[in-house]
C-alpha cells in the first residue's frame, strides 16, 4: 500500500478553493389561499475563490430535523450540479425548495401543510464539497460547514416568515 501521508498533508495545507455559505434571501411564497407571503429563504452557495476553474465539483449535505432524524440529502443536488465552476463563479440552492423536500421526515409534512410545516422547526444543515484542480487527479475536500436554521412568523398580521441561521462551524 503506498504511503499517502505526505500527499494528504500537502492537500490539507493547501488553501481551499471553494467557500461554502448559507445566507438569507428575501422572497415570497404562495400560501394555500393564494396570497403571496413575504418569506426569507436560506440559500446555500458554493463559490470558487481561486484563480483556476474547478472541475468535478461534488457537493454533499445532510439535513437533520428536530426529531433527530439526520438524512443524507446529497442526491437532491444531482439535477443541478455543474461539472465545473469558473474563477469567481457560484452555484446556489434554495434549502426550503430543494433540501427540505429531499429529507423523508419533512417531505411529507411540507407536501401536506405547505411552507408552514417548516415553521419553528430547527433544522441542522451540514455541507461540504469535493473538487479537483485542472491537471490533478487528487480530489480536494472543503472543511465541513454546519448551520442551524429556524423559520418563524415575524409579523403575524401579514404572515411574514423570517429565517434565523446560526453558524455552528467550529
Amino acid at each position: 500500500m503506498p504511503d499517502t501521508t505526505d500527499r494528504n498533508a500537502a492537500a490539507e495545507g493547501r488553501d481551499c478553493c471553494l467557500a461554502i455559505s448559507l445566507e438569507p434571501a428575501a422572497s415570497h411564497i404562495r400560501a394555500s389561499d393564494g396570497r403571496e407571503v413575504p418569506f426569507t429563504r436560506a440559500i446555500l452557495t458554493i463559490r470558487n475563490v481561486c484563480n483556476a476553474e474547478l472541475i468535478n465539483v461534488v457537493p454533499h449535505a445532510t439535513l437533520g430535523q428536530e426529531s433527530g432524524a439526520v438524512q443524507d440529502v446529497t442526491s437532491s443536488f444531482s439535477p443541478s450540479v455543474t461539472a465545473s465552476i469558473p474563477p469567481g463563479g457560484t452555484v446556489s440552492w434554495d434549502v426550503h425548495d430543494l433540501l427540505l423536500p429531499a429529507h423523508p421526515g419533512t417531505a411529507s409534512k411540507v407536501h401536506m401543510f405547505g411552507y408552514r410545516a417548516a415553521l419553528n422547526w430547527r433544522s441542522d444543515l451540514v455541507a461540504l464539497a469535493e473538487y479537483r484542480l485542472p491537471g490533478s487527479s487528487e480530489p480536494v475536500q472543503t472543511p465541513v460547514s454546519r448551520w442551524a436554521l429556524r423559520w418563524s412568523v415575524v409579523t403575524p398580521a401579514t404572515g411574514a416568515v423570517d429565517v434565523t441561521i446560526e453558524n455552528e462551524t467550529p
